[in-house]
């Protein structure tokens, strides 16, 4: 305890080289720690034998912390020590020709072991190779990448290509129908700038297969019938010399399903309260169409439908009423044996037949009056469909003639229509 106190007091290098170097100077509470902190050493660092000749070779600065080894003296102390307070004075270094490696009191700093150095060099030797794999690994996709890029480009230039071709092949047949039929005997029932050469030879075999029906196989009503279903259509505030009397399916619009995405969806009421939802496509132009014609003609809608079908319908097109002056639904119409609905003229009592024309899809509705009828191409979705903006060019026309009979008789040829080889 003398020594302790003596050592506290002198702080000079001098006194202690003076105290005993078999003797080291602990206070009890270093002792409690230093017996501590020699289990966790004897775990982590080398047998004793081996620390006692690293201490026997070590040289640099020693401190009261440190063994009280000096290069002058060659006993050793106590094989355990006690962690460094002042780590930033240990300069151990490895003796030459010493086959250990050093290994500092100090844990934090503390090398590792021939054992761990090897699985570091390991480790990193494992780590550079998972480097180099990675990066040939990206290099690899890298390449994939580029390859498909490529492949993408020359199937893109090649569709590009195959695409102008066909683009100009399709031109080129267009461009030949579009010749053949230009010179047809009937193109002029077709009043659209362009139409396919199927759609085409569909509407001339169902156009002349209507005729021939009306011309060869309808019986004409008794006139006792007929007036029978006389009616008197309204008249417009302006009186207008000539009338117009309009179908309504595949003329004016499409009826369809809710599954064929239809433009307009509206609600029919019948004579006893009862509900039914309509669908429906508007053909192009048709607003235009009977705004156009309403300047000229009064224009009425003559169906084969029901009256409550095509008033909800008409309230549609026009909901004030502004174009549209009437309606004739199936109760209007005469029903041939075989079912089908015949739109006789004569019904109307209020007009003469000279003054009248009737457009409908289907040739046999006006079988009895072929002479005052236009067929016109049936239409479903086609948003690309003109006949109705090219067909206003011929009604126009037609509204100037004194007897419009004549005017289609020379113009339509129907009846010669009726006779034509197709084939």
């Amino acid at each position: 305890m003398d020594n302790i106190y003596k050592f506290k007091a002198s702080s000079s290098v001098g006194h202690l080289k003076s105290l005993n170097n078999d003797k080291q100077f602990y206070s009890e509470e270093e002792s409690s720690k230093k017996e501590e902190e020699e289990k966790q050493l004897k775990k982590q660092s080398k047998p004793p034998s081996k620390m006692s000749q690293f201490s026997k070779n070590a040289s640099g600065y020693q401190t009261d912390d440190s063994d009280k080894e000096t290069p002058k003296n060659n006993k050793v102390g106590p094989s355990s020590q006690k962690v460094s307070k002042f780590r930033n004075l240990v300069n151990a270094k490895k003796i030459e020709g010493d086959n250990d490696d050093p290994n500092f009191d100090d844990e934090d700093d503390k090398p590792t072991t021939i054992q761990q150095q090897i699985q570091h060099v390991q480790q990193y030797n494992e780590d550079q190779y998972d480097v180099e794999q990675q990066a040939s690994k990206m290099q690899q996709k890298y390449a994939k990448v580029e390859a498909v890029k490529q492949t993408k480009m020359k199937h893109s230039n090649t569709q590009q290509s195959m695409d102008v071709n066909s683009d100009v092949e399709q031109m080129k047949n267009k461009q030949n129908q579009e010749g053949k039929l230009k010179n047809h005997p009937f193109r002029h029932l077709i009043y659209g700038p362009s139409i396919g050469e199927n759609s085409f030879n569909k509407f001339l075999q169902l156009t002349q297969r209507g005729l021939v029906y009306a011309k060869k196989c309808l019986k004409g009503p008794s006139d006792k019938f007929i007036k029978s279903k006389m009616v008197q259509l309204q008249e417009c505030p302006i009186v207008k010399p000539k009338t117009l009397l309009l179908d309504l399916d595949e003329t004016l619009i499409h009826s369809c399903s809710l599954r064929e995405n239809p433009q307009v969806t509206v609600t029919a009421f019948g004579d006893y309260g009862e509900e039914a939802k309509i669908h429906f496509n508007i053909r192009p132009f048709c607003t235009w169409f009977l705004q156009q014609m309403n300047q000229l003609y009064t224009i009425y809608v003559f169906t084969a439908s029901s009256s409550a079908y095509a008033n909800a319908i008409v309230n549609y097109l026009d909901p004030k009423r502004q174009w549209i002056m009437g309606i004739m639904s199936r109760g209007n119409c005469m029903e041939t044996k075989n079912g089908f609905f015949i739109k006789d003229l004569r019904i109307v009592g209020n007009k003469l037949l000279k003054d009248m024309v009737i457009v409908d899809n289907l040739a046999h509705s006006f079988g009895f009056q072929i002479e005052n009828g236009i067929p016109i191409l049936e239409w479903h979705n086609d948003q690309n469909d003109q006949e109705l903006k090219y067909m206003a060019t011929y009604l126009m026309e037609a509204a100037e003639q004194e007897d419009i009979r004549v005017f289609n008789t020379q113009r339509l040829k129907l009846d010669q229509l009726i006779e034509y080889n197709l084939d």
